[in-house]
C-alpha cells in the first residue's frame, strides 16, 4: 500500500479497453524529494493533470511516482526547472514485470511452496489441504462472495477446535489491494506456521497461542482485483465492479463521455470518516472510495463477519505492502487515540521481533503520520471498539515496490510470523 493512488489514466492505461492487458514498457518509477511546498504543489498538479501516478507517498518528505516514456522528458524538464532532487528507482517497469512473469512460469502446478505467487484457486486449495491434514485444528468456510462470484474463504485454526467459539478471536487478512501480492502469501505463511507445517522451531510458542485463541485468517480479501492484476494490469489496486464514468461525466443516454471506470479502493470503503481524506471523487482514481461505505460485496462480507464476532475480537491485523511499517490507529485524526500507549507497546514488540529475524527495520508509527486517510478497515474496527487494530506494510522500501521478488517471500514470512507472535503476546 503505502498509498498507491496509481491514476493510470494519466499514463494512458485507462484509455485502453478494460479487457486489454496494460503494457508498462518504457514506464519508469522515480523518487522525488519534496523539499518545498512549491514542489508538493507541482507534483499534485501533475497528478491532477494525469501526467504521473503516485506509487508511494512516503512520510511527507518524498514521493514515488510512475511515469510513461512519453511523459518522461516533460517531467524531467519540470523537475529541473523546480530544482527538485530525484532518483530513478526503475528504468523500465515493463521489463521488471516481464521478469516477474518469468518467475511465475517456474511454479510447479499443484505445488504450493512459498517460492512463487499463486492464483486464488491455488491459495484456496492450499488451505483446504491444510484442513485435510489437521482436521482437529483447522476448518475452512466462506464469509461471502465477491462481485465476480469468488468465495471469501477463511481458515480457522485453534487447538480443541470444537470448543474454539469460546476463545478470544484473532483476525488476520491480506490481499485487500490487488497488486500487493506479498500480503496474501505472508498471511498464508502465518497459517502454515500456526499448524507447524513450517517454522517447527516455533511449535511450543504457537501451541500456547492455539490453546488460548482462535485464529480466523482471510488470505485473499480482494480476489477479483488480484486475479485481474495477474492477467491484465499488474498495478491494479481496486475491486472490479464498474464504478462510474471518469470524472463523473455521463451522457444523457447513460454512457460515459471519457470512459467507464472500474473498481473501488476497498481500504477506503469502510465506515471510518468515510470519503473525507486521502480519497478522490473520480471513479477512475485508485483511491475512489465509492458512493457510500460498504458498497462492495467483499467489504460487506468482512463487515458482517467482524461485527458478528466483535465482542470476542482480541486483535484485528491487516497485511499490506510496501514500506516496512507497523501502522497504528487512527489514520484521519492527528490527535492520539485513548489507547495510544497500548498501540505503542504492541508496535514496539512487533517491529523488534521482525528486526531480530533478518535485520529488516520496520517503523512503528500512527497511520496519520504516513498520510491522512479515511475509510480503512483497521480504523473502522477500532472505532467499533476493538482496541488492538493494526496494519502492517511489508517489504520493501521502493526498489521493487509491489513486485517483490519471489526469493523474498519466505524471508518476509519468517520475520512476520515472529513479529506476529510478539504482537499476540502483548494482548
Amino acid at each position: 500500500m503505502i498509498i498507491f493512488l496509481l491514476l493510470l489514466v494519466g499514463t494512458g492505461a485507462f484509455r485502453l479497453p478494460d479487457d486489454m492487458p496494460v503494457d508498462y514498457s518504457g514506464y519508469k518509477t522515480l523518487r522525488i524529494a519534496l523539499e518545498s511546498n512549491k514542489l508538493k504543489d507541482l507534483v499534485a498538479l501533475m497528478v491532477e493533470n494525469e501526467v504521473v501516478s503516485i506509487m508511494d507517498e512516503g512520510l511527507g518528505d518524498e514521493i514515488d511516482i510512475l511515469v510513461s516514456g512519453l511523459e518522461y522528458p516533460g517531467l524531467l524538464d519540470s523537475l529541473t526547472s523546480a530544482g527538485a532532487s530525484y532518483q530513478i528507482l526503475s528504468e523500465d517497469v515493463g521489463a521488471d514485470i516481464e521478469e516477474e512473469k518469468q518467475e511465475l512460469l517456474r511454479a510447479v502446478p499443484g505445488v504450493f511452496d512459498f517460492n512463487n505467487y499463486y492464483a486464488v484457486k491455488y491459495q484456496h486449495s492450499h488451505i483446504d489441504a491444510l484442513v485435510a491434514r489437521h482436521p482437529d485444528q483447522a476448518e475452512t468456510f466462506s464469509i461471502g462472495q465477491t462481485y465476480e462470484g469468488r468465495e471469501m474463504k477463511v481458515i480457522r485454526i485453534s487447538n480443541d477446535l470444537a470448543n474454539a467459539d469460546n476463545k478470544p478471536m484473532i483476525w488476520v487478512d491480506g490481499g485487500i489491494h490487488a497488486r500487493e501480492w506479498i500480503s496474501s502469501h505472508t498471511v498464508l505463511y502465518i497459517a502454515n506456521a500456526l499448524l507447524s507445517e513450517i517454522e517447527t522451531g516455533l511449535k511450543s510458542q504457537v501451541n500456547a497461542m492455539l490453546d488460548k485463541y482462535q485464529f480466523v485468517i482471510l488470505p485473499m480479501s480482494n480476489p477479483d482485483g488480484y486475479e485481474y492484476s495477474r492477467t491484465h494490469n499488474r498495478m491494479w489496486r481496486k475491486t472490479r465492479r464498474p464504478s462510474g464514468c471518469k470524472y463523473g461525466y455521463t451522457r444523457p443516454d447513460g454512457s460515459c463521455y471519457y470512459g467507464q471506470c472500474y473498481g473501488i479502493d476497498p481500504n477506503r470503503n469502510f465506515d471510518a470518516d468515510f470519503g473525507k481524506k486521502g480519497v478522490s471523487s473520480n471513479p477512475c482514481s485508485d483511491v475512489y472510495p465509492g458512493k457510500q461505505a460498504f458498497s462492495e460485496k467483499n467489504t460487506q462480507a468482512m463487515r458482517d463477519f467482524l461485527l458478528k464476532h466483535k465482542s470476542n475480537l482480541a486483535l484485528y491485523l491487516s497485511f499490506h505492502s510496501y514500506s516496512q511499517l507497523f501502522l497504528k490507529p487512527i489514520g484521519f485524526d492527528i490527535n492520539p487515540p485513548k489507547d495510544s500507549a497500548v498501540h505503542d507497546a504492541a508496535g514496539a514488540a512487533a517491529v523488534n521481533a521482525i528486526y531480530q529475524t533478518h535485520g529488516m527495520a520496520y517503523k512503528n508509527i500512527r497511520s496519520v503520520e504516513l498520510y491522512p486517510t479515511s475509510g480503512s478497515s483497521a480504523d473502522w474496527i477500532y472505532l467499533e471498539g476493538v482496541t488492538n487494530a493494526y496494519t502492517i506494510e511489508l517489504r520493501d522500501t521502493g526498489r521493487y515496490g509491489f513486485r517483490l521478488p519471489t526469493s523474498q517471500i519466505i524471508p518476509t514470512g519468517e520475520e512476520n510470523i515472529r513479529g506476529f507472535i510478539a504482537l499476540v503476546n502483548t494482548l
